[in-house]
């Protein structure tokens, strides 16, 4: 093998089996394996490794990757470690070639050649500019995470993951959660921060709003002259006030935070149109809702008002009856005064 070559799979520098035979600490059988068995573990991989070659030279990239490998797992030897960084660069999967080509100059040591360890370092050089670093942490921790659709970890992760340049697809997933998924697009070196942040619980809607005020009569006590609430202070509409106030005030806080929200989207690279659009609905929703409470909370008080003013003294005096509805979209009043 003379130099490392990466522009057509015909010529891949594949290395002889024969030679990584040598017991080294690595390849060295257990101790309870008998001579016999070491000897069918050679064979075998010398049979996978025969196999990846013709794989490779057949320009089946992902076949002889997976028999290079189970070669080096039944005989490890750093020389396959180059064979297998070749094929993983055919594959376009330039982290797991530049993490091979590292272990192949780490296990190799002053077994390499100055020449071989200089090529091989500027492949490495190379590849280092073909990678990226993603960041990944998730909103509750916990999650699985894959990056296209390969498992990398739960988070929070040790580490960022590396990834080669290009369009990523980032997903995690929780039980009892739809998972959720981001596209990022990395440059070589980049090292970007990717959340995931699963939904809150949906904000309920403020339900209808329906008080009816209505005289309670009276039960004459032995002795005592019987007493009727005075109509000059309606507490009940006066609270059915106040709830409309309150609903109003949390929706218009809820409004604001999805508003926030929004923008803070808008602002962040990578963001699809999906969660813009799902992030704009929500907050047109509150807002709305927010504009009706506010509306319906002003006209309860004006009636509230009217109601404790102009309401007279006389038992005889029907009593008043009053219905606040809210709807989607609407603020409906009726009574009778």
């Amino acid at each position: 093998m003379n130099s490392i070559s990466m522009c057509h799979p015909k010529r891949l520098a594949l290395v002889l089996l024969v030679a990584m035979a040598a017991g080294s600490a690595s390849a060295a059988a257990p101790a309870r394996k008998t001579p016999s068995a070491r000897t069918q573990q050679m064979e075998e991989a010398q049979r996978r490794y025969e196999r990846g070659k013709e794989f490779y030279e057949e320009s089946d990239f992902s076949a002889a990757l997976v028999e290079f490998q189970r070669a080096y797992e039944l005989a490890p030897s750093y020389r396959l470690l180059y064979s297998i960084a070749q094929v993983q660069y055919q594959l376009q999967d330039y982290p797991g070639a530049l993490r091979s080509f590292q272990q192949y100059l780490q296990e190799g040591q002053a077994d390499i050649t100055a020449q071989r360890r200089e090529e091989v370092q500027r492949e490495v050089e190379r590849l280092r500019s073909r990678v990226a670093f993603l960041d990944i942490v998730t909103q509750p921790v916990g999650a699985r995470v894959s990056v296209d659709d390969q498992p990398v970890g739960r988070t929070p992760l040790s580490e960022p993951v590396m990834v080669s340049a290009g369009r990523r697809k980032v997903t995690a997933e929780l039980p009892g959660e739809p998972p959720v998924t981001r596209m990022v697009d990395v440059a070589g070196q980049d090292s970007v921060q990717v959340k995931l942040d699963f939904a809150p619980p949906p904000v309920q809607k403020p339900a209808a709003v329906t008080e009816s005020v209505a005289s309670t009569p009276v039960a004459a006590t032995p002795g005592l002259a019987a007493r009727a609430e005075p109509r000059g202070v309606p507490w009940k509409m006066w609270t059915a006030t106040g709830a409309l106030a309150v609903g109003a005030g949390v929706t218009a806080v809820l409004a604001n935070g999805a508003a926030s929200d929004l923008k803070t989207q808008r602002d962040t690279f990578g963001v699809t149109r999906a969660q813009l659009d799902d992030a704009s609905s929500k907050a047109k929703t509150l807002a709305l809702t927010s504009d009706i409470l506010t509306g319906a909370t002003v006209v309860a008080a004006g009636i509230s008002a009217f109601m404790t003013f102009s309401g007279g003294s006389s038992s005889n005096a029907s009593a008043p009856s009053v219905t606040v509805g809210v709807g989607p979209g609407s603020v409906g009043v009726a009574g009778a005064f």
